[in-house]
C-alpha cells in the first residue's frame, strides 16, 4: 500500500497519492461487486429453483460494479475517505475478493448445498465490502458523488435482509 507520511509531501503530491488510493480502493470495491455477481450467477445456474432470486441479485451486484465504475474517473479528485481508511479498506477488500474468487472455484468443483448457498450469500452481503456500499448507501449524502451514486442504485440495496426473507419464504 501507499502508507507514507504525508507530512512531507507536496500538496500534488498528497493530490497524487489521495488520487492512486482512490483508484485502488474503486478497483476493489468493483471487484467485490463483479466476483459476487459471478457467485450468485453460479448460484442460479446451481439451483434452478431459486435462478430468478439469486440472478436478479446478481445483476444487481454488476450495476453496483457498473456505478462504481462510473464515479471512478468523474469524482477522483472527491475526497471519499480519509487516507489511512482507505488504504485498510482497500486491504480489506482485497483480502474478500481473495476469498470470493476461492470460494467460487471450490464451488464449480465441490456444489453446495442450497442451505449452504444461502448462508455464504448472507455471510458475503454482511462482509466489510458489501456493508461498506451499504453504509454508503445509506447515509445521508455528503457529496455530489454520493448523491449521484445513491440516486442510481435506487432500491438496489439490503441484499442480506432479502436473502434472509427469501430463505425463511422457501423454508430450507
Amino acid at each position: 500500500m501507499i502508507g507514507t507520511s504525508l507530512s512531507s509531501h507536496s500538496a500534488i503530491e498528497i493530490q497524487y497519492i489521495m488520487n492512486l488510493s482512490t483508484k485502488l480502493f474503486l478497483k476493489e470495491s468493483i471487484e467485490i461487486e463483479l466476483n459476487t455477481g459471478d457467485l450468485y450467477q453460479l448460484f442460479s445456474v446451481k439451483f434452478p429453483i431459486d435462478y430468478d432470486f439469486w440472478w436478479k441479485i446478481a445483476m444487481e451486484e454488476i450495476n453496483h460494479a457498473a456505478l462504481i465504475e462510473s464515479i471512478n474517473d468523474i469524482f477522483l479528485t472527491e475526497e471519499i475517505l480519509p487516507l489511512d481508511t482507505i488504504e485498510k479498506r482497500t486491504e480489506d477488500l482485497q483480502k474478500m475478493n481473495q476469498s470470493i474468487k476461492e470460494r467460487i472455484e471450490y464451488f464449480k468443483l465441490f456444489p453446495p448445498t442450497r442451505p449452504e448457498s444461502f448462508k455464504f450469500g448472507i455471510e458475503i452481503e454482511n462482509s466489510i465490502g458489501e456493508v461498506h456500499f451499504e453504509l454508503f448507501m445509506r447515509q445521508k449524502p455528503n457529496s455530489q458523488m454520493s448523491e449521484i451514486f445513491q440516486r442510481l442504485n435506487g432500491d438496489d440495496i439490503n441484499h442480506a435482509q432479502r436473502i434472509e426473507n427469501y430463505l425463511k419464504k422457501i423454508s430450507v
